[in-house]
């Protein structure tokens, strides 16, 4: 793939279906494919990205999966999450079309495009989870969010932020 990028022959699909995790062949992937290219990738390394080796999967995609119900869940964002950081250490963003988890593997299809400005918007899609000890409660953390900063009539500038949720986060009794 790095011949066929040094010719400047990019492709326009790129499957990787490996016998446990992509990740050694992602950046290569990523720099092969032309802009706006659909890349689709198996991870069958589930016991790795559920919990069973928290260790193993902050090494190898970036995150540490809790052991929870949802663990098939977490571990598709820690995948999504992987891959839009490698993309933009490309100036590149990724679009997710379709993604699955199955059993011992997660499919993903995401359209790869380059956009060194659609970059800085990636933050706006990271979290961190606080998860309860007691209960499968969870909260999302976001660690970013967008911000713009226009001038008034009167040239003073302001900053405007994403909306955000201001009311009460415990549900409300029913009367």
């Amino acid at each position: 793939m790095n011949m066929q990028r040094r010719d400047k022959n990019f492709f326009d699909v790129i499957d990787l279906d490996p016998y446990g995790t992509a990740v050694p062949f992602l950046e290569s992937s990523m720099n092969a494919l032309a802009d706006g290219g659909l890349l689709a990738v198996t991870f069958t390394d589930m016991a790795v990205l559920c919990a069973r080796q928290p260790h193993v999967c902050f090494y190898k995609y970036g995150g540490s999966p809790l052991n929870k119900r949802y663990c098939h869940e977490m571990a598709l964002r820690i995948v999504l999450h992987m891959l839009s950081q490698m993309a933009n250490r490309q100036q590149k963003y990724i679009i997710p079309l379709l993604s699955l988890t199955v059993d011992f593997y997660i499919r993903l299809f995401v359209r790869v495009k380059e956009g060194p400005q659609k970059c800085h918007h990636s933050i706006t899609k990271y979290s961190h989870v606080a998860q309860c000890l007691e209960c499968e409660s969870y909260y999302l953390q976001p660690l970013g969010m967008h911000s713009e900063v226009e001038q008034d009539k009167n040239q003073k500038k302001k900053e405007k932020q994403n909306e955000k949720w201001q009311g009460s986060k415990k549900p409300q009794k029913q009367e």
